[in-house]
């Protein structure tokens, strides 16, 4: 039905185009040329190609019967005039059925009923003016089906039961009202069914009309295209209409999601200022999911909660820490395979173990050390060995983290267990920079476990470990791991030399503590350069018992403070607690010394 419409609007549309070029002929006195005259008609000008050629044809079928009529010329005339002022709409089409002589004789009937020119009315010219109309639309009109036969009756009921003089005095035109029972008739095979579904059409035509003359109290926006979109429903162009309303939601959803992403950019600041992780985490969440159009996917989630525990690492913020471990628990909860729930678990133990190297307590080391152990239980080497190995160094960390703080060297011994297990698969030729990161974190384990043994069999191994390291570690492709080496292998160095005589190695520690510090200023790693200055400040008590030289304790009391002022600052209660542990010893020699 939707191309029939569009025929009968063509055809009315190329009938008053025609009408109008007849009209121009008459200037000269006589109805020829009409052909000729479409030219100079704007309809005809803006029309598409089709709709030109539609109308030269059908002003060539009105032309051929004025040419071939035995009529006088003034009778010629007055039958152009009647067509030039009573062409057939597309109205009068449907309500013909299409068919020329139905649709010819009802607009005879409508001027011989018009208030017009009495010359109009005759018989002769009331005849003339059918035969023209009819010879003029019958190669273009075709008679309709059995659901033409039901748009027929469903615009007769309209017309009787009022409701089309309802519509149109709300200003909807004719052909809108055709349209809306031409699609009922074509979608609906009961005529009783077609009524019904009508008379609910026409009421919501209405209610469109009268919305848009309707203030409401949703903005100027909001008021303007409901009144384009009553505008285009009074003729019918639902289409466009609908058009308009998309585009409106289109922008009203961009308006909200700008709105949205303020108020949750001003929340996740005050959820910061308040120091409440969870609530920030929350509402970082839904900013990725209004930024995801949806629910944001867990690589978008890991990706954020990365960037938090980097924050958090390197300039030592302990609130952006508890925001990376709930943003992994979320992470977690959306996990849909395997390999999700092993990423959502290493991240979420990541968060933990850096979290609980610093804090007094174990709580978050044994979260850590389950959440990495629940990890290789969905990355198992033999599904996914690249990833299985980083989950056991992690794991290694976290107990190696968890043996110093709880004095159980267990823990230690189960982190150089790991760390094994992971260089079983990270080989140098593999992953050279991460093959160099594990040998590096095995020589941590090892010197916590010398450091609570007798002899240096342990601490020589981890200096081997951090060598090993440097090998691959260098200044130049990776300063920032050169210098944590440095700093590692300068405490290990340290230990050697308090336990042997001499100090070659206390030398090679301090020289190993200056190589850290000049890749590891206060105001890029602050947290780092504090433990550096720490364990300077217990190289010089290491020289202080060997040379019993006041100086070394008034220089270590110095790196110690410079320590704790960071410490504090960045809320690392660990260390914190451990550097002022070490000033009390300070303290103590320095009264012992006085003595």
């Amino acid at each position: 039905m939707l191309e029939s419409s569009l025929h009968a609007g063509n055809i009315a549309a190329a009938v008053a185009t025609v009408a109008t070029a007849a009209d121009l002929t008459l200037t000269g006195g006589a109805a020829t040329a009409i052909g000729g005259a479409l030219s100079g008609v704007a309809l005809f000008k803006r029309a598409e190609r089709p709709q030109k050629q539609l109308a030269d044809r059908m002003a060539g079928a009105l032309q051929a019967h004025l040419d071939g009529a035995h009529l006088t010329a003034d009778r010629k005339k007055i039958a152009v005039q009647i067509f030039a002022r009573f062409p057939p709409t597309e109205a009068d089409l449907a309500r013909g059925n299409m068919e020329a002589g139905t649709v010819a004789a009802e607009l005879r009937r409508r001027v011989e009923a018009a208030d017009t020119d009495p010359a109009f009315r005759t018989a002769t010219a009331l005849d003339d003016y059918q035969r023209l109309l009819t010879a003029t639309l019958a190669p273009f009109l075709t008679p309709r089906d059995q659901k033409d036969a039901m748009l027929q009756e469903l615009l007769r009921r309209s017309d009787r039961s009022g409701d089309a003089d309802r519509l149109r005095e709300e200003g909807i035109t004719e052909k809108a009202i055709i349209r809306l029972a031409r699609r009922i008739a074509g979608e609906t095979e009961d005529l009783g069914d077609a009524w019904l579904t009508l008379q609910d059409a026409m009421d919501t035509a209405v209610r469109v009309q009268q919305e848009g003359r309707t203030q409401s109290n949703h903005g100027d926006f909001v008021d303007e295209v409901l009144r384009r979109v009553a505008a285009l429903s009074r003729e019918g162009d639902y289409a466009t209409a609908a058009g308009a309303i998309d585009a409106a939601l289109a922008e009203e959803e961009a308006a909200h999601a700008r709105r949205m992403a303020r108020l949750l950019e001003s929340g996740i600041e005050l959820a910061r200022l308040e120091g409440d992780s969870a609530r920030t985490a929350d509402l970082l969440v839904r900013q990725a999911d209004l930024e995801a159009g949806g629910a944001a996917d867990i690589g978008a989630l890991l990706a954020l909660q990365g960037s938090y525990l980097q924050s958090g690492q390197e300039l030592g913020l302990a609130l952006d820490l508890r925001v990376a471990v709930e943003i992994a628990r979320h992470a977690r909860a959306r996990a849909a395979n395997p390999r999700q729930h092993g990423a959502a678990l290493n991240g979420l133990g990541m968060a933990l173990g850096i979290l609980g190297e610093r804090e007094a307590g174990t709580a978050r080391l044994e979260e850590a050390v389950a959440a990495f152990e629940g990890a290789l239980s969905h990355w198992t080497r033999e599904s996914a060995p690249r990833d299985w190995a980083q989950v056991q160094m992690n794991l290694g960390n976290a107990f190696r983290i968890l043996g110093v703080h709880s004095g159980d060297p267990k823990h230690l011994e189960a982190a150089i267990a790991a760390y094994r297990c992971a260089l079983e698969e990270r080989t140098r030729d593999s992953e050279p920079f991460e093959w160099a990161r594990t040998h590096m974190n095995l020589g941590t384990a090892l010197n916590s476990l010398g450091e609570r043994e007798d002899g240096t069999a342990r601490l020589k191994d981890a200096v081997t470990a951090y060598e090993t390291a440097l090998t691959e570690w260098t200044r130049e492709s990776a300063s920032r791991d050169w210098a944590m080496a440095q700093t590692n292998l300068g405490n290990s160095l340290r230990e050697i030399g308090a336990r042997e005589g001499g100090t070659e190695r206390l030398e090679e520690a301090a020289a190993a503590y200056r190589a850290a510090l000049s890749e590891r200023p206060r105001e890029n790693a602050p947290l780092q350069w504090a433990l550096t200055r720490g364990n300077q400040a217990k190289l010089e008590l290491v020289w202080f018992r060997k040379t019993q030289a006041p100086l070394h304790l008034d220089r270590a009391a110095d790196l110690a403070g410079q320590a704790r002022e960071v410490f504090k600052q960045t809320e690392a209660t660990h260390y914190l607690r451990q550097v002022e542990d070490l000033l009390d010893t300070i303290d103590r020699l320095r009264d012992g010394a006085a003595s």
